[in-house]
Formats: structure tokens, C-alpha cells, sequence
């Protein structure tokens, strides 16, 4: 029975946190045109005159798409970048009215694989999702610090000096820790519920 309540709080956190993030691409604020590089399309400006939230299609006529420098668009407040989305050229650097970055994936690279760095962005947003991942960060506007929504969390394998591992899961309402005790060579195995 616990199995399959917590299967079914799994199933609804993947489909709320799906909901979350579908939303319809903003074409009338993109022009596309071919990117040999990646064979399929680069997301570019359409005007200087683009305002408010920018969403990059996924795919563009079934093929790939990168993103182009979108550098000194002081009136774009938000954007949202697909799973599979690549970085071309220039960035966002210098958007001054940007307060919100939405990754629906984990993989925002350029288009020869490479991570995202520091003048794609201002302020330390690259570093904190090369870290961070997937998820919606903010930021003052015309700021240089970007936080994630959500907060921090602590699931991951942890080792301590002497050696200890443990694994940590935290899926929101409760943090559960399991590994090996030390000195006496026992089991750990500790819930523990937020309040």
C-alpha cells in the first residue's frame, strides 16, 4: 500500500511539475532561419522592440534549435528555454529587465556541447544552472545574483571525512538518509518529515 501511494506522489510531482512548464513558444517575437551547425534553425530577435517573456520553441519544423545573441534586449523580463535547446551565439548578456530564466531541461549547452559560461548571462546564472540544473531562477532586475526557485536541495550521495557515505532523498515532505553507521557497522535508514 505505501508503495503504491508514493508511486502515486511521484506520478503527480513529474505531472504537475510538467504542467508547470509547458507553455506555447512566443514565434512572433523569434525570427528563424537555417543553422548549418546543428542542421536545423537558429532563434533570433525578431525587433529590437521584444518585451516581457520569451518562449524558444523545442523544435522548429521538426528539426533542432539553437538560440542567438539576444545581447543588450533591455525589455525581455523572462525567459523560457526547452529540454534539448542549444546556445549559438551571444546570449542574453546585458539584459538589464531580465528577472527570470525558466530551464525545462538539463542540457543547455552550446552547439558543440560545451556548458554555458559566464558571458552568456550576466550576473552568476551560468555557473549556479551548471551546478543547479533543470528549474526557473530569478533575480532582481539589472542584479548579478540568481537564485533558483525551489530552493536547495539536499538529495545526492554525501561523504563524510572519515569516509562515511550516505544517500540523502529529499522529495519535499520528507528527507530520508540511508548508509552505513559508523563504528558499529549497522544499517542507517532515518526519515525525517518537514513541519
Amino acid at each position: 500500500m505505501k508503495k503504491k501511494v508514493l508511486m502515486s506522489l511521484v506520478l503527480l510531482a513529474i505531472i504537475g511539475t510538467s504542467a508547470v512548464f509547458a507553455q506555447a513558444p512566443t514565434m512572433d517575437k523569434l525570427k528563424m532561419s537555417t543553422l548549418s551547425a546543428i542542421n536545423g534553425y537558429r532563434a533570433a530577435p525578431l525587433n529590437k522592440d521584444i518585451s516581457g517573456t520569451v518562449v524558444f520553441p523545442a523544435t522548429y519544423e521538426g528539426l533542432p534549435v539553437a538560440i542567438d545573441s539576444f545581447i543588450g534586449y533591455n525589455k525581455i523580463t523572462s525567459l523560457v528555454i526547452p529540454a534539448g535547446v542549444k546556445w549559438y551565439s551571444g546570449g542574453f548578456y546585458n539584459c538589464t529587465a531580465l528577472t527570470s530564466v525558466t530551464f525545462e531541461g538539463s542540457d543547455f549547452t552550446g552547439t558543440k556541447g560545451e556548458k554555458i559560461s559566464g558571458t552568456v548571462f550576466d550576473g552568476d546564472l551560468c555557473a549556479k544552472y551548471n551546478d543547479g540544473g533543470a528549474g526557473t531562477y530569478t533575480r532582481e532586475a539589472g542584479g548579478k545574483t540568481w537564485t533558483k526557485v525551489g530552493g536547495f536541495s539536499l538529495s545526492g550521495t554525501w561523504t563524510r571525512a572519515d569516509g562515511m557515505k550516505i544517500t540523502i532523498t529529499d522529495n519535499g515532505a520528507n528527507i530520508v538518509i540511508t548508509g552505513d553507521k559508523p563504528n558499529n557497522g549497522g544499517k542507517l535508514n532515518d526519515t525525517y518529515t518537514k513541519k
